[in-house]
């Protein structure tokens, strides 16, 4: 697996936890409209991209679900973070091996 794939999954959550919390903080703005982010995968297996950032037609904010948002893409986040670690690790311990 490449690294670029755990990088893009990263990308891909930090996009989704700052329009989430941008969201929650506007929450009791008048006629504040949330941010909604599209994501895809790539055919290629090289990870994952956003399609677009753009404005909700509807005003309002569901907390409940910006919430569960956060909570999901730091879960995602995380796990691209370990997947890393064990690859950077690995390379590490294979460096060793040779050296």
């Amino acid at each position: 697996m490449s690294l670029s794939v755990s990088m893009s999954g990263m990308r891909v959550a930090n996009t989704y936890m700052s329009a989430a919390s941008h969201n929650i903080a506007n929450t009791n703005t008048e006629d504040f409209r949330p941010q909604m982010v599209v994501s895809s995968e790539s055919v290629s297996a090289m990870g994952a991209k956003v399609d677009e950032v753009s404005f909700a037609k509807e005003k309002g904010v569901n907390l409940e679900q910006e919430l569960t948002s956060v909570k999901e893409n730091e879960k995602i986040y995380s796990a691209n973070a370990k997947v890393m670690q064990v690859q950077n690790d690995t390379l590490g311990r294979m460096l060793d091996i040779n050296a």
